[in-house]
């Protein structure tokens, strides 16, 4: 009996560690169960739910599990979350989950709890895509009486993109016309004034439109594509019970269930609105009735494609950056014939100063200048070839033909489009032509060789033919010299800052006469008057502002300039007085001072005398003879000799200056005390 007894006692006590073990097990197994299916990695085990795990696990949210955002805080929604998951896992495996897509609420308690987001709306404004954007402005003062939660603005719409700002919620919101809200579209509310002033920023400085009160739209126009409207059919994809789908007009109600109590994406309901810089060139319908493609040329240089040769797109950067027309044409202008007048944009050198400052109106008038000479050159190239190809019997001369056709295109293209579209794409334009008549004229073996034309042939090295382009076609005078900037720019490929600077003054002229000199005078057989053509003239004789200067006495005796400006160790060098006594007896350098003195005195004796004769009221003759004075006093100082390259009739130029000026306005002074 006791064996007995002892034998149940066993059983029993092995039932219980059984029980206990089994429990235990389970126990273990359910927190085990529960601690592993807390973890994000658990979400991943259901295929649907791979993209958006993939999208979460490379988003900033990254290193934090989904139940922190999907379930508020608390150990009852800890629970729910349990319940909910073992419910979607029944889903996936009975397979209901096919009839509706994944379905997930944040609510705004997750994303503003204790170690999150907790101080955003206290922190407020906040950079998105370089415009400000202020958290406090969209929870508490509402502009249209619409209650927005964290997710309105943050959401999965984006593919591949976890709980990201969309633009399109943005846009419904700021730019969807209502009867029942005012528009929230001011540019001011998102681009801020410090941030349109910083070309960093915003790649151009706003300043000068602020500081003139213009507005967004003389530059920006069509910036806004579509109206966010909501057709009655989007409510089909989830309603069809007759008692909701008759409540479609009350908007209010509309946003209260759609936003504040479910999430769900404007753009379900809401057509999307679209706000963004539009790439056209606009256009009135009224007059494209009549003047078909009228404004063709104009097109392709401004949007910068659609020429021939040329295959990469070109745009001006203001097409770019979606200025419309009316930006530069804003001036008006009488136009038509006797049937019919009317008023017509034109464009002028004060409408781009009115965006870009003073001076860019001379850049403008560069382009056209530049362009003009380019299209002179290339034009006379076209017309030869195809004089040569009238004369050739050549089996290619159709293959030819086409070439000059398609040459011919690009140049009509530039001269009635205007190069000021698009000077960059005009260049590349002429310069597909050059090649285009080129390839022609050795398809049919022409003896006729054209000019070389580097000018568009190659390309200019530096940044400033961004703004600057055609440069290389404008010659100046500097220092009294002509300066082509072809030759050192595209010849010898001389950088722009290597005579212009930036750094007190954008363009700044820094180059010197000596910095000139250090290559121009390398060579001393090179022949001088090829730059110093002013000199020139004064030493051996010619015209000059209207004066007739005679040879100087030196260069009649067929005195070369060297002679004077070759120094030790073949250096040429500016003469001075010691220089004389190569040639001249001992004292003759003071001969030398003596003329510059004397040059030097009546110049500052003829500065005063029109400074004086300023103040009086002359006549247009008198004006005149004012500017030659002027011009020839200029050109005296630029000579830079101070009258040694010709003494004599330098003087006798000045003296005859002196005499002239003393006699204008005496009649006026005359007239003015017979009337007192």
């Amino acid at each position: 009996m006791k064996k007995i007894m002892k034998k149940n006692k066993k059983k029993t006590r092995k039932k219980r560690i059984i029980i206990l073990a089994s429990v235990g097990f389970i126990v273990v197994l359910l927190l085990g169960s529960i601690e592993y299916t807390s973890h994000s990695q658990f979400c991943n085990s259901c295929h649907y739910m791979k993209p958006f795990y993939k999208s979460w696990e490379t988003s900033s949210h990254g290193h934090i599990d989904c139940n922190a955002c999907h379930y508020p805080p608390g150990i009852r929604s800890k629970l729910r979350a349990k319940v909910e998951g073992i419910l979607q896992v029944g889903r996936y495996w009975t397979k209901l989950y096919l009839k509706s897509k994944p379905w997930a609420e944040i609510p705004d308690e997750s994303c503003l709890r204790g170690g999150c987001h907790e101080k955003r709306l206290l922190e407020g404004r906040s950079k998105f895509n370089k415009i400000v954007f202020d958290h406090k402005i969209h929870f508490d003062d509402l502009k249209r009486g619409k209650q927005l939660r964290c997710t309105s603005c943050h959401s999965q719409i984006v593919q591949g993109e976890h709980i990201t700002v969309t633009n399109s919620t943005c846009f419904i919101c700021h730019f969807k016309e209502s009867e029942h809200y005012p528009q929230i579209s001011e540019c001011s509310h998102c681009h801020h004034k410090d941030d349109l002033i910083s070309e960093k920023i915003s790649k151009f400085n706003h300043s000068i439109v602020f500081d003139k009160g213009f507005e967004c739209n003389k530059c920006h126009s069509n910036t806004i594509i579509g109206d966010g409207e909501v057709p009655r059919e989007n409510c089909y994809k989830c309603h069809w019970e007759r008692d909701r789908l008759d409540k479609y007009d009350d908007t209010d109600l509309m946003h209260l269930e759609h936003i504040a109590s479910n999430k769900i994406e404007c753009n379900q309901c809401h057509l999307d609105i679209q706000h963004k810089i539009i790439k056209e060139i606009d256009s009135i319908a009224d007059c494209q009735t009549c003047h078909t493609d009228y404004h063709k040329a104009q097109k392709i240089l401004f949007a910068g494609e659609g020429g021939k040769g040329v295959t990469h797109p070109v745009p001006n950067i203001m097409f770019k950056k979606g200025l419309s027309c009316k930006g530069c044409h804003i001036f008006h202008e009488e136009t038509g014939g006797k049937a019919m007048k009317s008023e017509t944009f034109v464009s002028k050198a004060q409408a781009c100063e009115s965006c870009h400052g003073k001076g860019f109106a001379r850049i403008m008038k560069e382009w056209e200048l530049s362009t003009d000479r380019k299209l002179s050159r290339i034009g006379a190239i076209y017309k030869n070839a195809t004089q040569e190809l009238r004369r050739t019997k050549s089996a290619q001369k159709k293959k030819a033909q086409k070439l000059l056709e398609e040459a011919a295109f690009n140049i009509d293209i530039v001269e009635r489009g205007k190069s000021v579209h698009n000077v960059e794409y005009s260049q590349e334009l002429l310069s597909a032509s050059y090649n285009k008549l080129m390839e022609a004229l050795k398809l049919i073996n022409s003896s006729y060789k054209p000019e070389a034309f580097l000018a568009v042939a190659k390309e200019v090295p530096t940044q400033c033919s961004n703004c600057h382009a055609g440069i290389e076609e404008i010659n100046k005078q500097i220092f009294g010299l002509d300066f082509p900037h072809e030759k050192h720019l595209i010849e010898q490929e001389i950088q722009c800052d290597v005579c212009h600077s930036n750094v007190r003054k954008h363009g700044e002229f820094i180059a010197t006469k000596q910095s000139c000199a250090v290559c121009h005078h390398k060579d001393p057989n090179k022949d001088c008057t090829n730059c110093h053509h002013l000199q020139k003239t004064f030493y051996q004789g010619g015209t000059l502002y209207g004066q007739e200067i005679p040879k100087d006495i030196m260069s009649e005796a067929e005195a070369e300039c060297t002679d004077c400006h070759l120094g030790p160790q073949n250096k040429i060098f500016r003469s001075d007085a010691n220089k004389c006594l190569d040639c001249h007896e001992e004292g003759y350098e003071e001969v030398f001072v003596e003329w510059q003195n004397s040059v030097k005195e009546l110049v500052n004796s003829l500065k005063a005398s029109l400074k004086e004769k300023r103040k009086l009221s002359l006549s247009q003759e008198e004006k005149s003879q004012i500017s030659n004075i002027k011009g020839t006093l200029r050109g005296i100082e630029l000579d830079g000799s101070s009258g040694i390259h010709n003494y004599s009739a330098i003087e006798e130029l000045l003296t005859n200056f002196q005499k002239i000026l003393k006699s204008l306005g005496t009649s006026t002074l005359d007239a003015e005390k017979k009337f007192y």
